[in-house]
C-alpha cells in the first residue's frame, strides 16, 4: 500500500500540552525569565543550544507557558523549524500562530492566504507584530538562512518583545547581534537520579534493593535527560529485581554521548525490549512529518487498517489499539501534547532522535521504504478486506469480502447513497464501531446492520411528518457519539430541526449539533431524554429565540459544554442547573452579554475558556473566578483549586492591555 506522509508541510505549534518532567535547570529557568522580562527594551534574541536529548525544548515549553511570561507579552508565537524547511510554510506558520494569539483581530481565511505572495505574507505577519510586545519561540533551528528568511518581520519597537531560538548547533544559534546564549548543561549525577526515579516509580520510591544499581544505570545515561527517560521507560515495564536491572544496565555503553551512532544504538534498546505486536505500532511512527501532531482517532484508523492489531473476543479493535498506544507513551516513546476534557489523550508526537530511529530501523526491516521523499508503507499484513473509491460526489464500497475486520467508515467527500440496501449489505456489519459522513436519507436502512456502532456522524436531515428532523438512534444501544450536521442554516429557513422529534439512545454520552437551527425551548426537553450526556457542542447552529433557559432536570451528568458561534442574548441558569459541568467554553458568541452567575456555584466546575466574545463576558467569567476563590478560601482557608484559562477578546490587544 503507498501512502503519502500525514499531515501538514506548516510547523506551526503552540505548546499547550503537557509538559514534560523538568529536573534541574531552576536556576536556568529563573534567568531565561529575566531575560524576557527585563532589560533592554529594544528586540533581543535569546538562544538555547545543547545536543540532541538534553532539553531544549521542554525548557522552552517551560519558560513559554510560566505565567509570569504569558502574562507579560501581548502575543506568544511558537514555530517549530525543519531541517529542510520552505520558506513559505513558515511565514504561513508564524502567521497561523500569531493570528491564533491576537484573538481574531488579524484573521484571514486559507484562501486569501494562498492569494497572497511569500513578500505579502512577510508584510502581514509584520504588521500583526507591530506596536505589540510579541515572544517568538523558534524551535530546532537547522540552518542559518531561517533568521535570515525571516529577520525583517520582527518589528524592534523597543518595547521589551523577544526572540528565542532553540539550537543542536551554536554557530547557527548566533544569528542575531543581540543573541544572549545558554550552552545547556548535562544533568549532575543527583538530578539524573531524581528524573530517573520520577519516571520509573512515578509518586512512590525506590525500593532500597535496587538503589545502587538504580543510580548506577542513571549515571551511565551521562546526564542526557532523553537518555534516561528511555531507559526508564524500559526499566517501568521490566521485573523490579536487582538482576533484571544488572542485565539492562550492561547494555548501556559508558561512551554513550561520544559517537553519535550510540544514539541508535541506545534506542535500538528500547525497540529491543518492545512486545512483538508494538514492534509494528511504533514503527509506523517514521511515516508522520517531522513535529507532526498526531490526532490518536487517525493514528488508531491507520494502525486498524494496516492490520497491526490483535483481534480478542472480550474488546473492540479501538480499544484493543488505545490500550497499544497507552503502553507506548508509558514507555517514553511517544509524548502526550493535547489531553481531552476527561484526561484521555487527544493528540501526540515523537521525537525527532525517535522518528530518526524508526525511519532507519523501519528500512532496515523492509517496512517501510523511502521513495522520493515519500515513505511507502509495506508491510506483510495488507487491508484487503475492504476498499473504498473517492470520488467527487459519492463514495463508494466496491468489494468487501469479510465483515470481522470491518470497523471504521470514514466518507471525506460528498455522500454515501444506498438505494438498495438489503443487495449491497446482504449481511450485519457487527463489529462496525465508527461511522461518519453518512447521508440522513440512507442511514435507516443502514444502521439497522450495525448494532455495535459507537461513533456516528450524520449529515443532512429528514422530512418526516411535515418537519424537517433526523434519524431516530434509539435502537442503537452501544451508541456513545453522535454528530449530527446540517448543510447550513437560516434563522427561520427549512434548515429549522425539530429536536424534540428525534430519539436518541439514552446512553450518549457525547452529541455534536452543527450548521443548523434549532429552538431554544426545545433544549429542555433535550436534556431530560439524555440523562447520561457527558459532553454538548453546539457548533455554527443558527436559534429560534434569544434566550436559553434551562431548568432542573436538564443535563445532570454534563461535564464539557461548548457554544461556537451561537446566536444567543441571554442565559438563564439557576444554581443547581449543570450540578456535574467541569469546563465551560463560549466562541464568537458575539450577542451574548455575560454568563449566568449562578454558574459560580457549580461545585465541579474548573475552567471557564472564552474566546472572541464581548469584554463583558470576559468580565462575567472573572467574576465568577473571583467568587469561587473567595468561597474556597472561606471553606479550606488555602489557596483555590480551580485551574483557569484566561479570557480572550479582540479588545485587549486592540487597546494595548496585557491579559490577566
Amino acid at each position: 500500500m503507498a501512502a503519502k506522509q500525514v499531515g501538514d508541510r506548516s510547523k506551526e505549534y503552540t505548546p499547550t500540552g503537557e509538559e514534560e518532567t523538568i529536573v534541574g535547570f531552576e536556576e536556568e529557568v529563573l534567568i531565561i525569565k529575566e531575560q524576557l522580562t527585563g532589560v533592554p527594551k529594544q528586540l533581543d534574541v535569546i538562544s538555547i543550544v545543547g545536543m540532541p536529548g538534553i532539553g531544549k525544548t521542554t525548557l522552552a515549553i517551560k519558560v513559554y507557558n510560566d505565567p509570569l511570561v504569558a502574562y507579560h507579552f501581548h502575543i506568544r508565537a511558537w514555530i517549530t523549524i525543519s531541517q529542510e524547511y520552505v520558506k513559505r510554510d513558515l511565514l504561513c506558520g508564524l502567521l497561523s500562530s500569531v493570528m491564533h494569539h491576537t484573538y481574531g483581530v488579524d484573521q484571514m481565511s486559507d484562501e486569501e492566504v494562498n492569494q497572497m505572495s511569500d513578500e505579502k505574507l512577510a508584510q502581514r505577519l509584520y504588521k500583526s507584530l507591530k506596536g505589540r510586545r510579541y515572544f517568538i519561540v523558534m524551535d530546532d533551528i537547522w540552518d542559518r538562512r531561517v533568521w535570515f528568511d525571516l529577520n525583517t518581520c520582527f518589528p524592534n519597537d523597543n518595547n521589551g518583545s523577544r526572540i528565542m531560538f532553540t539550537s543542536r548547533n551554536e554557530h547557527v544559534a548566533l544569528l542575531s547581534k543581540s543573541s544572549r546564549l545558554l550552552h545547556l548543561r548535562f544533568l549532575t549525577d543527583d538530578e539524573s537520579w531524581v528524573l530517573f526515579q520520577q519516571k520509573v516509580f512515578q509518586r512512590e520510591t525506590c525500593p532500597p534493593q535496587l538503589t545502587e544499581i538504580g543510580k548506577h544505570i542513571a549515571k551511565k545515561c551521562q546526564g542526557v535527560p532523553l537518555v534516561i527517560v528511555v531507559v526508564a521507560g524500559i526499566l517501568t515495564n521490566e521485573e523490579k529485581s536487582p538482576d533484571q536491572w544488572e542485565k539492562v544496565g550492561k547494555t548501556i555503553k559508558s561512551q554513550m554521548t561520544a559517537d553519535p551512532q550510540i544514539w541508535l544504538k541506545t534506542l535500538a534498546l528500547s525497540y529491543n525490549h518492545l512486545p512483538h505486536h508494538l514492534k509494528p505500532c511504533f514503527l509506523y511512527f517514521g511515516l508522520f512529518p517531522e513535529d507532526y501532531q498526531v490526532p490518536v482517532w487517525k493514528l488508531i484508523w491507520l494502525w486498524m487498517a494496516e492490520g497491526f492489531i490483535r483481534e480478542t473476543a472480550e474488546k473492540s479493535l479501538e480499544d484493543v489499539a488505545e490500550e497499544y498506544l497507552t503502553e507506548l507513551i508509558g514507555r517514553s516513546l511517544v509524548l502526550v501534547s493535547r489531553r481531552r476534557y476527561d484526561g484521555g489523550v487527544k493528540a501526540f508526537g515523537i521525537h525527532d532522535l525517535l522518528r530518526d530511529f524508526c525511519i532507519k530501523q523501519a528500512e532496515k526491516e523492509c517496512f517501510l521504504q523511502q521513495i522520493l521523499g515519500e515513505l511507502l508503507v509495506s508491510y506483510f499484513v495488507q487491508p484487503k478486506d475492504l476498499f473504498i473509491e473517492d470520488s467527487s460526489s459519492t463514495s463508494t464500497i466496491t468489494s468487501i469480502f469479510g465483515k470481522s475486520v470491518l470497523h471504521d467508515l470514514d466518507y471525506l467527500r460528498g455522500t454515501l447513497t444506498i438505494e438498495e440496501p438489503v443487495a449491497i449489505y446482504p449481511f450485519s456489519l457487527d463489529n462496525l464501531q465508527t461511522l461518519s459522513g453518512i447521508n440522513a436519507r440512507s442511514c435507516r436502512y443502514f444502521l439497522a446492520g450495525t448494532p455495535n456502532i459507537r461513533k456516528l456522524g450524520i449529515q443532512g436531515c429528514i422530512f418526516k411528518n411535515g418537519l424537517f428532523t433526523f434519524p431516530d438512534t434509539d435502537f442503537l444501544n452501544h451508541l456513545q457519539e453522535l454528530k449530527l450536521r446540517g448543510n447550513g442554516f437560516q434563522r427561520f429557513g427549512s434548515s429549522l430541526i425539530r429536536l424534540g422529534e428525534v430519539r436518541f439512545p439514552t446512553n450518549l454520552k457525547k452529541l455534536t449539533l452543527m450548521k443548523f437551527t434549532v429552538k431554544w425551548n426545545e433544549m429542555s426537553t433535550l436534556g431530560k431524554a439524555l440523562p447520561n450526556l457527558e459532553v454538548l457542542k453546539l457548533l455554527q447552529c443558527g436559534s429560534v429565540g434569544k434566550c436559553w433557559k434551562t431548568s432542573d432536570g436538564d443535563f445532570p451528568q454534563l461535564k464539557f459544554l461548548k457554544l461556537v458561534t451561537m446566536p444567543i442574548e441571554e442565559w438563564q441558569v439557576s444554581s443547581n442547573h449543570f450540578p456535574r459541568l467541569q469546563r465551560l467554553v463560549l466562541v464568537g458568541c458575539f450577542g451574548l452579554q455575560s454568563i449566568p452567575y449562578e454558574i459560580r456555584e457549580v461545585p465541579t466546575l474548573q475552567m471557564i475558556e472564552v474566546r472572541y466574545c464581548n469584554t463583558s463576558v470576559a468580565n462575567s467569567a472573572h467574576k465568577i473566578k473571583e467568587e469561587q476563590a473567595k468561597a474556597w478560601m472561606t471553606r479550606s482557608g488555602g489557596g483555590g483549586g480551580l485551574v483557569w484559562m484566561r479570557s480572550i477578546t479582540g479588545s485587549d490587544i486592540e487597546n494595548g492591555m496585557d491579559q490577566a
